[in-house]
């Protein structure tokens, strides 16, 4: 059944003014949107002409967006009733969540220390220290495909504390996906080869062998944090590297700075980006433009745009995936199964 919300957009997030296609800067806002929001399966999307009229664009120019949006799997188109909505954030794969497996274990080992006079804070500090000098059984060998590496590098990071000790997990850019034979060979031999929503069906177009998860995030508690303590009468740049997302910055930046009503959009390599920098009081670029910052120089403020793994998706998806890989490793030697086969198999015992 499809949810009862609809997807709306606010048509201030178009700007004319800048030197990028209004299709483009839809399709950016939307992509963004649907990967990196919090929206359930489902949610409908306005019609094309609908969408079309409130943004005052030409419904073929929004028809073309949802058809790339459709390639992409980012939306589905249903014949008489429109495009929805087809990632789900907190849905589970495999076959149960690996913590509600241990419940009764965990339950028994707790009564049996009780009984020994162990406190609960004693046996936690026990387990630890043991599962520090215990490895696993398996490992699993893992591929995180970002788009700039530096940002990618700290993702990695925020992911590795759900992986197993001795579970390996590489990075590699999707630019190196595309154009390396042995980067595809890396990705095609791994257990599990993570990247964004919006990347997936790229990567998937590359490697269509590798066993792909996407896993959604969201922006950082930091860059939350920054915005949200900016004086109201802040001057804002707003600086993206990918022309496609430039749209996204306003409403980015509004989302949890609503307060700031001055907000100047720019491409990082836009000739009139000194000038902008110099009237503005505060500088935020979205990651990959780390030369902005150069070009702000030391006495203006100037801070990233930066997102992390959504920690739910990384408990109700990636933690019971690993479990689920692991679990068909020890087993008599099987092969892994893909993730989409675990997903596909949890569907049908549904």
């Amino acid at each position: 059944m499809s949810n009862t919300h609809m997807f709306t957009i606010d048509a201030s997030s178009i700007d004319r003014s800048l030197p990028v296609p209004v299709g483009k800067q839809l399709y950016g806002l939307l992509a963004y949107m649907l990967s990196f929001g919090d929206m359930p399966k489902g949610v409908k999307l306005q019609s094309v002409r609908q969408l079309a009229a409130e943004l005052d664009i030409a419904p073929m120019t929004v028809a073309e967006v949802y058809k790339q949006l459709r390639a992409e799997g980012l939306v589905e188109i249903r014949a008489g009733l429109g495009a929805f909505t087809v990632y789900e954030p907190n849905r589970q794969i495999g076959r149960v969540a690996p913590a509600n497996v241990l419940s009764a274990d965990i339950d028994s080992l707790l009564e049996k220390a009780e009984r020994l006079g162990i406190s609960p804070v004693t046996l936690a500090s026990m387990v630890q220290a043991q599962a520090r000098l215990r490895k696993p059984r398996v490992h699993l060998s893992i591929v995180f495909v970002g788009i700039f590496e530096a940002p990618a590098r700290d993702y990695v990071e925020q992911i590795r504390p759900t992986l197993a000790a001795n579970d390996v997990i590489s990075l590699v850019t999707a630019d190196q996906v595309r154009d390396s034979a042995e980067v595809r060979e890396q990705c095609r031999d791994a257990d599990l080869v993570l990247t964004f929503v919006h990347r997936e069906v790229e990567i998937r177009g590359f490697v269509p062998e590798a066993n792909i998860l996407a896993i959604r995030f969201i922006p950082s508690e930091r860059t939350r944090q920054s915005l949200a303590l900016l004086d109201p009468r802040t001057r804002v740049a707003a600086v993206t590297q990918l022309k496609d997302y430039i749209a996204i910055m306003r409403p980015s930046v509004r989302e949890f700075a609503p307060h700031i009503s001055d907000i100047t959009v720019a491409w990082s390599y836009a000739d009139d980006l000194a000038d902008i920098i110099a009237r503005c009081d505060v500088v935020i670029f979205a990651s990959g433009a780390d030369h902005v910052a150069d070009l702000a120089g030391p006495n203006k403020r100037c801070f990233e745009y930066r997102h992390s793994p959504d920690p739910g998706v990384l408990e109700n998806l990636l933690a019971p995936a690993l479990a689920e890989l692991r679990h068909n490793k020890i087993t008599d030697g099987e092969a892994p199964a893909k993730v989409s086969e675990l997903a596909s198999r949890r569907t049908k015992t549904r």
